[in-house]
C-alpha cells in the first residue's frame, strides 16, 4: 500500500475508534517503510493509549523521539502521553516541557509591541482553543453568559470549526466577539491576535492543540495565560501565567508560568443532559464499581485497586466504560485475575445519553490515579455518585481533589491506595451512606461554584484585572519602534535569527514596507537554514513555509524547501 494512503487509513480508523486495525496498519508501515518510523511510532503511540496500554505507549513515543529528537509535534505527544507515567516523575515532567519550550518557542516574543498604544475601555481578552476538546462545551457557555460585557470586551477563537460551527458560535452567543484560526499558520494566527488588541490571552488547550503555543510564542499579547483543559505547565516562556487553585497546585514547584490561584476549584461547567427517569440503582446487595474515564486513563495501579476491591467485596461488580477493541479488552483482563472476570461489565463507547445511563448504575467510582478526572467527575458527583481519588504531586493528578475539597467532601480523598481501599470499604458496607450520596450530591453540586457560572466567572474577571493592573503603562509608539529596531540589529550581529524574527514580526504588523518584508523572509529563511543543519527537517520546513508565506516569490526559500 502506498505510505501515504495507509497513513490517512490509519488516521481514519483512530477518528472511528477502530483501534485493532490502526494498530495494524500503523505496524504495518513500520514494517514496510522504515523511513516513516518517527510519524508512524508516534501515531501508534497515540493509539496504545486509546487502547489503555499506557506503558507501551511511553515506550513507543520514547523511540519515535530518539529518532526525531527535533520534530515539535513528535515532542507534543511526548509531552501529553507523560501524564499516563506510573509512578509520576514531576521533576522529569517540568523538565521535558520546559525543554520543549526554550527549544520550540523560545523568548522574545513582543508583537504586542508593534500595537499602538491602546485607548480602549475595556479589557480585551482572548480565549484560544474554544473549541479544542468536547469536555470544553461544558465550560465555554457558562464564559460566554456571564463575563460582564461593561468591563471586558471577548474574543473566542475556535480552531476546529468551519463556517456553520463559526456562525452557530455568533448566534448563539452575540455578545461574544469570534475568529475562525482553523486555516491560520501560527504567525497568522499571532499576527490576528495583535491586530484584534488583545490585553490578556488565555490558551486553553496547552499541548493538546495545534498552533496555539506556537502563535503565542510571538506574544501578540502583553499578557498570557493557560488554564481548564491541560491541566499542567506549557513550558513556554512567553506564557506567564497559569490559572489554577490551591489543592490542584499547593506550590509553584511544578509550573514555569506563575501560578494564579482561583479561590475555588478552577473548573465550572454546565450541568450534563441526562434523562430525568435515570434514578440509579436500588440494589445494595450487589455494588457496582465504577471505571467510568476515558479509557487512555486506566493503569496498572488503577485496575490493581478495581481489582483489591472486588476481592475485598464478593458481591460487588466493576463496571468499566469506553474500551474499545479486542486489544484494549485483553490487556484489561490481563490485569485482573480470571477468577473475577465473570464479575466485570465492560462496555464499548456509547452517546452521551447512553453514558449517563451507564453512569447512574454506578454505587461508587474510582478516580484514575495517572490523570484525575474533572468532567467525568462532576458528571459522577451530578449523577449521586462517590468519587474517590488519591492525588499525586502534580496538577493533572489532583483535579478530583480539587473538586470534592470545594464541595467538602475531603473525606473521600485518600493518602495512599491503602487509605483508599478502607475509604472504599467503608462505604460499600454501609448502602444507606451511598443511597444518602444519591439524593444530596446533585443538590450540593449545583449549588457551588463548580456550576455558578456567574460568581465563578466574577473570581475570574477579578483575577484578570488584578493581573492587567499591575502591567507598566505602555511607550508611546516611537519608543516601542526604537527598541524594536534595536532588536533586530542586535539580533543580526548575534546571528539569532528567531530575535529578528519576533521583533521585525511587530515591526511589520501594520506597515509592510519591502526591505523589511525581504528581511523578515530571509530571517525565517535562515532560521530554517539552521534548523536543518542541526537535523530538524520538520521545525526547518515549518521556517521554509513561513519564508514563502511572507514573501513567495523568494526562491532561495523555495529551494531549501525542496531538500527537506
Amino acid at each position: 500500500m502506498d505510505l501515504m494512503a495507509a497513513f490517512e487509513q490509519a488516521a481514519l480508523a483512530v477518528s472511528r475508534w477502530q483501534l485493532d486495525a490502526a494498530e495494524s496498519l500503523l505496524r504495518g508501515i513500520l514494517d514496510d517503510h522504515p523511513q516513516a518510523a518517527p510519524r508512524a511510532l508516534t501515531e501508534l503511540a497515540v493509539a496504545l493509549s486509546l487502547q489503555g496500554r499506557g506503558d507501551e505507549a511511553l515506550q513507543t513515543i520514547s523511540r519515535a523521539v530518539a529518532l526525531a529528537p527535533l520534530d515539535a509535534t513528535i515532542r507534543q505527544n511526548q509531552l501529553i502521553l507523560e501524564k499516563l507515567r506510573e509512578p509520576e516523575e514531576p521533576d522529569q515532567f517540568v523538565a521535558l516541557h520546559r525543554d520543549w519550550g526554550n527549544t520550540f518557542t523560545p523568548a522574545g516574543g513582543c508583537l504586542h509591541l508593534g500595537v499602538p498604544p491602546q485607548t480602549h475601555q475595556r479589557l480585551r481578552i482572548a480565549y484560544l482553543g474554544v473549541d479544542a476538546h468536547t469536555a470544553l462545551q461544558r465550560f465555554i457557555p457558562l464564559l460566554a453568559e456571564h463575563h460582564d460585557t461593561q468591563k471586558f470586551d471577548v474574543l473566542f477563537c475556535h480552531g476546529l470549526a468551519d463556517a456553520d460551527r463559526l456562525a452557530e458560535a455568533r448566534r448563539r452567543w452575540p455578545q461574544i466577539r469570534h475568529l475562525g484560526n482553523r486555516d491560520l499558520s501560527a504567525r497568522q494566527f499571532a499576527r490576528t491576535l495583535a491586530q484584534h488588541e488583545i490585553d490578556i490571552a488565555i490558551d486553553l488547550s496547552g499541548h493538546g492543540h495545534g498552533g496555539t503555543l506556537q502563535a503565542l510564542a510571538y506574544r501578540p499579547a502583553p499578557v498570557q495565560m493557560t488554564w481548564l483543559d491541560y491541566v499542567a505547565t506549557t513550558g513556554v516562556p512567553a506564557i506567564g501565567y497559569r490559572i489554577a487553585d490551591a489543592v490542584t497546585d499547593p506550590d509553584d514547584g511544578c509550573s514555569t508560568e506563575q501560578v494564579l490561584r482561583l479561590p475555588f476549584a478552577q473548573w465550572c461547567a454546565t450541568a450534563p443532559k441526562r434523562s430525568e427517569t435515570s434514578s440509579g440503582r436500588n440494589r445494595p446487595d450487589t455494588p457496582v464499581i465504577g471505571l467510568i474515564n476515558v479509557t487512555v486513563k486506566l493503569s496498572p495501579r488503577l485496575l490493581a485497586l478495581a481489582t483489591a476491591l472486588l476481592q475485598q467485596h464478593d458481591q460487588a461488580r466493576l463496571m468499566v466504560l469506553g474500551l474499545t477493541g479486542e486489544a484494549s479488552r485483553r490487556h484489561l483482563l490481563a490485569h485482573v485475575p480470571e477468577s473475577l472476570h465473570s464479575r466485570l461489565d465492560l462496555h464499548d463507547r456509547v452517546d452521551e445519553a447512553q453514558y449517563h445511563a451507564l453512569v447512574a448504575q454506578v454505587d461508587l467510582a474510582i478516580d484514575p490515579t495517572v490523570f484525575s478526572g474533572a468532567t467525568s467527575t462532576l458528571d459522577a458527583l451530578d449523577a449521586g455518585i462517590p468519587v474517590l481519588t488519591i492525588p499525586g504531586r502534580l496538577p493533572h493528578t489532583r483535579s478530583t481533589a480539587s473538586i470534592l475539597d470545594t464541595l467538602g467532601l475531603s473525606q473521600w480523598i485518600a493518602r495512599d491506595d491503602a487509605d483508599l481501599l478502607a475509604i472504599a470499604a467503608a462505604l460499600l458496607r454501609d448502602p444507606a451512606a451511598i443511597q444518602a450520596a444519591r439524593t444530596t450530591l446533585r443538590d450540593r453540586l449545583r449549588q457551588s461554584t463548580l456550576a455558578d457560572g456567574r460568581r465563578f466567572t466574577a473570581a475570574l474577571e477579578e483575577l484578570y484585572s488584578e493581573v492587567w493592573s499591575k502591567q507598566t503603562p505602555a511607550e508611546p509608539s516611537a519608543a516601542r519602534s526604537t527598541l524594536l529596531v534595536r532588536q533586530v540589529n542586535d539580533g543580526i550581529a548575534a546571528q539569532t535569527p528567531q530575535q529578528v524574527i519576533y521583533a521585525l514580526e511587530a515591526l511589520t504588523l501594520f506597515q509592510t514596507p519591502p526591505k523589511l518584508q525581504r528581511t523578515l523572509a530571509l530571517a525565517y529563511n535562515q532560521l530554517g537554514v539552521q534548523w536543518l543543519k542541526r537535523g530538524g527537517r520538520f521545525e526547518a520546513r515549518r521556517q521554509f513555509d513561513m519564508a514563502l508565506e511572507v514573501l513567495p516569490e523568494l526562491e532561495e526559500a523555495r529551494h531549501n524547501l525542496a531538500l527537506c
